[in-house]
């Protein structure tokens, strides 16, 4: 662990997520103050190069924040919101006519855009758009975005739901079709996992009820770290990141510090940043970091050599899996872990005994089997 500061700040928008391009130094803030969409470049130096909406008015009661999704290889962001998609290049704005509901992502080849749930609104399924005919073929349902192991070979999104959330894999393709290995979190409010840039780490923050931020190791999903924050909002469910250093899980604080979590040897050590709460934090392509805080933002290097995650990592995990068939619940097909316990689909149509310890997603299920029994 080493002192880290900001070689670059620039005053900004109130940014409330950042979303940083995959492959590119280019970085996206989402206002909070109103549906836009600022876009920056952040390499050695911070510069905004456009921006979404920006002359929209502010939310009003029901406002939500602009979802975003770029594209895997170009220079491309897509906007939806206000009745429209926006395409945003660095040529300008047009519109695509694309309908999308609340999530949009790029498939992983970038022909597709993939948007959940289907419009209007059905939570039982999402769409597939082909960006050349319009074809659209529908997908399984879900949410919050999608998250790429470095390595390639496999991604990751959530099924969320109030009770439990899931953490679902995929290899890429065309759609999504998930693997029988989930990760199960309690309650829902959990933003999109992360992985550390060797691919031997996966992180979450959120949950509705406590605060928390959990990290496992990868293939294996055993839980490693779990750490509980009770000042924080819902919203610092988007201020975690890896950056370049293998290990170093960043978290954002309302202090305006980071915190540098040594996630092998379970040390943390503070880093004072901004003067104001940290709104914001996002890994850019090279694993430096972006840190937003009240109408300012900051780049900061984290010193690493360069890591390059190890492909093996994703085939050991995909050699313990297979696909699950899209019909029915996702439940009914998927090995559940928390990353301290597994249960099997077969188990949990039956269990009724749980004990005090046990997951409360797991106590309900057995009290729902107990009463059906």
């Amino acid at each position: 662990m080493t002192a880290v500061q900001a070689i670059a700040r620039i005053p900004a928008a109130s940014i409330g997520e950042l979303v940083s391009h995959p492959k590119l130094p280019l970085v996206a803030g989402i206002d909070q103050e109103r549906p836009a969409v600022h876009l920056y470049y952040a390499e050695k130096v911070l510069r905004e190069i456009g921006a979404v909406g920006a002359d929209s008015a502010e939310y009003g009661k029901f406002g939500r924040w602009p979802v975003v999704a770029w594209h895997p290889e170009r220079p491309e962001l897509v906007v939806p919101g206000s009745g429209e998609t926006v395409r945003w290049t660095r040529n300008g704005t047009s519109v695509l006519d694309v309908a999308v509901s609340l999530d949009v992502a790029f498939s992983p080849d970038g022909q597709s855009l993939w948007t959940s749930p289907t419009p209007p609104e059905r939570y039982d399924r999402s769409d597939v758009i082909d960006l050349d005919t319009g074809a659209v073929t529908p997908a399984p349902m879900w949410d919050g975005g999608i998250a790429a192991h470095p390595a390639g070979g496999l991604i990751a999104t959530k099924q969320s739901d109030q009770g439990a959330s899931f953490v679902l894999f995929s290899r890429p393709g065309d759609r999504l079709r998930f693997l029988d290995r989930a990760l199960i979190l309690e309650a829902n409010c959990w933003g999109l996992p992360v992985f550390s840039s060797d691919g031997r780490y996966l992180a979450i923050r959120g949950n509705t009820y406590e605060h928390q931020v959990l990290v496992f190791e990868f293939p294996s999903l055993r839980r490693i770290l779990k750490a509980s924050f009770k000042r924080y909002s819902i919203s610092s469910q988007l201020t975690i990141a890896f950056g370049a250093r293998p290990g170093a899980l960043w978290i954002g604080t309302p202090s305006g510090t980071l915190l540098e979590v040594d996630v092998e040897r379970d040390r943390t050590k503070k880093h004072k940043l901004l003067r104001s709460a940290v709104t914001a934090l996002a890994a850019t392509s090279n694993g430096d970091l972006v840190v937003a805080g009240d109408g300012e933002l900051a780049l900061v290097p984290v010193p690493s050599p360069r890591t390059v995650a190890d492909p093996a990592t994703v085939a050991e995990f995909l050699a313990s899996t297979k696909e699950i068939p899209d019909d029915g619940l996702t439940e009914d097909h998927v090995v559940h872990t928390d990353g301290v316990g597994t249960w099997r689909p077969e188990e949990l149509a039956t269990i009724t005994k749980t004990a005090p310890g046990d997951p409360h997603w797991l106590r309900l299920l057995a009290e729902g089997n107990a009463r059906r029994s």
